[in-house]
């Protein structure tokens, strides 16, 4: 499954490009504020690229282990039981993350289908910002359906630099 971890990668590299465009736009919208102008749809801009930062980094996070977990449950349990807890959650991420993307997939399709378009000072057609989400969600998906396999064959998982 290298190429599913190559894709995660280059998710991460997408993410980060996203959130240096968020960066330039609010600098941009600072400085032309100081000169008395408006960078239109900035706001708009700002957020489409915080968004897909977000769903972007999904699946990165998870190649590095770097997700929020609750551990205090596996602190708390035998050393015996962590192989059923790990997969336990990790099937229960995978089946919200199978219902996120699906739903996310027909947002995007139907913005697509109805040509929807931004509100804002550039009409902007909507599912061109959207199309990050179920991009991201769609490999967070396989990134989780490829730890669950791991978790079935007791292959070591993923983990953080602080462990």
């Amino acid at each position: 499954m290298k190429w599913l971890e190559h894709l995660a990668k280059a998710c991460g590299v997408l993410a980060a490009a996203f959130l240096v465009a968020l960066a330039v736009v609010v600098l941009a919208q600072i400085i032309s504020r100081l000169f008395g102008r408006l960078v239109p749809s900035a706001d708009d801009f700002a957020a489409w690229a915080m968004a897909s930062s977000v769903f972007l980094g999904l699946p990165y996070a998870l190649l590095r282990g770097d997700h929020i977990r609750v551990t205090l449950v596996l602190q708390v349990l035998p050393q015996r039981l962590h192989y059923w807890y790990e997969l336990l959650a990790t099937l229960i991420g995978l089946v919200v993350s199978v219902w996120g993307s699906y739903y996310c997939i027909i947002f995007v399709y139907e913005s697509y289908i109805f040509n929807e378009l931004a509100p804002g000072m550039v009409p902007v057609p909507m599912w061109i910002p959207q199309i990050g989400m179920p991009i991201g969600l769609v490999l967070f998906t396989l990134m989780l359906l490829r730890r669950f396999i791991f978790c079935l064959r007791g292959l070591p998982l993923e983990e953080s630099e602080n462990g």
